[in-house]
């Protein structure tokens, strides 16, 4: 550092004055005290602002935490009684998210400790989110109950059950003497039940959909039956009018009664005096079930062909002439040396039986070559035209062509020639 003629300091320590560093420092005071007021400014105006109305304000001061889930998020402004409530203003950090149903719970945490304010629902994601400024209204904010009311309410319930209420007449100490004589020896008896009960109740949280569902048809059922009201009256009036019938009739039926009791009472003797042989014919009724059950299927074919049987008989019966016009054609009876190749098949014969299965087995090359032949001597059999009961050789090929209908003149009545030549 140098100085001019005049006495000026000249180079770089001319800014380094202690003018200059006062200036500075008071610069950088300024900015930093002007940066704080503007970063508070900015994140007051950012958070969010709720003032919620209690029933009482005790235990909560100017400074008390605002918590969500246990964790703190603010504080308390202002606590400002008003009448018969108290206002509460408070502030939540900005980068809380509130759901629009938020709601303000007192919460005590012990009862010495100072009390705070709990924010609940938390927000989840796609819930609509709180404005910056919210106002709760009593009905959506709630206090603890106070040690001194639950005081007063345990002192009221002595009260109403000591000698001055219930047990005037010493009815209560009799009541208590009562259980106590009827649980005397019971505590295992008692215990079991309550395991019971907490299994019961157990399966019936495990089972809930299917109580839910029950619930759900019985809504259903009640519905329907409140479509039918009238059917459903109906049906009342009918079931009053045969419990009248019934109750007419009572003496009647109460003789029939007695006598079935009787029969019953036959009944079971007989069985009593025959149950061996009851067994035996039991016993040999087994056969046949099981042959039953073994050909279900053939008696399921029955019974789904047998409307189709009936109905074709019905058609096939000739009321002017009494008769049914119909034939019985056996299947196997169409293809004589197929049904002969057939009998020689014994375990189609007798399915199931090891010795027909096993000759079945040892021929089944000849039978196989026996099917080969017969359907040769089919191709290879020219017959008449003729009509043969059962249907025997209908597989085989006719040399004769049958008559085209409406060719071949029949035989007329002679009694209406004259009138058809009359016309």
């Amino acid at each position: 550092m140098r100085r001019t003629e005049s006495g000026a300091v000249a180079g770089p320590g001319r800014w380094f004055t202690p003018r200059h560093i006062v200036v500075l420092v008071i610069t950088l005071i300024v900015a930093l005290i002007a940066a704080g007021v503007l970063w508070w400014v900015f994140t007051a105006m950012n958070r969010t602002h709720i003032t919620a109305y209690f029933q009482r304000g005790i235990g909560i001061y100017e400074g008390s935490d605002v918590r969500l889930m246990g964790v703190k998020v603010g504080s308390v402004d202002e606590v400002t009684p008003q009448g018969d409530r108290v206002r509460v203003k408070m502030n939540v950090a900005n980068d809380i998210k509130l759901p629009a149903d938020v709601r303000a719970v007192q919460v005590t945490p012990s009862i010495v400790a100072d009390r705070y304010i709990q924010l609940t629902p938390v927000w989840q994601p796609g819930q609509p989110v709180a404005p910056k400024n919210i106002t709760l209204q009593l009905d959506q904010t709630m206090i603890p109950v106070e040690v001194d009311e639950l005081y007063a309410s345990v002192d009221k319930l002595s009260t109403a059950l000591g000698p001055q209420g219930a047990n005037s007449d010493g009815a209560l100490s009799d009541l208590v003497s009562t259980g106590a004589k009827n649980l005397s020896g019971n505590g295992e008896a008692l215990g079991t039940t309550i395991e019971q009960l907490t299994k019961a109740a157990n399966t019936l949280s495990e089972s809930r959909g299917n109580i839910v569902d029950t619930v759900k048809n019985l809504n259903v059922f009640v519905g329907m039956l409140a479509r039918n009201d009238a059917q459903v009256r109906q049906f009342n009036t009918q079931m009053a009018s045969f419990n009248s019938f019934l109750a007419s009739e009572r003496q009647d039926l109460g003789t029939a009664l007695n006598r079935l009791s009787v029969a019953l009472g036959d009944v079971a003797t007989f069985v009593q005096d025959n149950r061996e042989a009851l067994g035996d014919r039991v016993k040999e009724l087994i056969p046949t079930a099981q042959t039953l059950a073994d050909t279900k299927s053939y008696q399921k074919e029955i019974l789904t062909q047998l409307p189709l049987v009936v109905n074709n008989l019905i058609n096939a019966y000739d009321a002017e002439s009494g008769t049914l016009a119909m034939r019985v054609n056996i299947p196997d009876l169409q293809d004589l040396p197929g049904a002969t190749c057939n009998l020689l098949d014994l375990g189609r014969l007798k399915p199931g039986d090891p010795a027909f299965a096993q000759f079945s087995k040892t021929l089944r090359p000849i039978l196989d070559q026996c099917a080969g032949v017969a359907k040769q001597i089919n191709n290879g059999v020219d017959i008449p035209s003729l009509n043969l009961p059962f249907g025997i050789g209908s597989n085989y090929q006719n040399n004769q062509k049958p008559g085209v209908p409406g060719t071949v003149p029949g035989n007329p009545d002679p009694n209406l020639q004259g009138e058809v030549g009359t016309r």
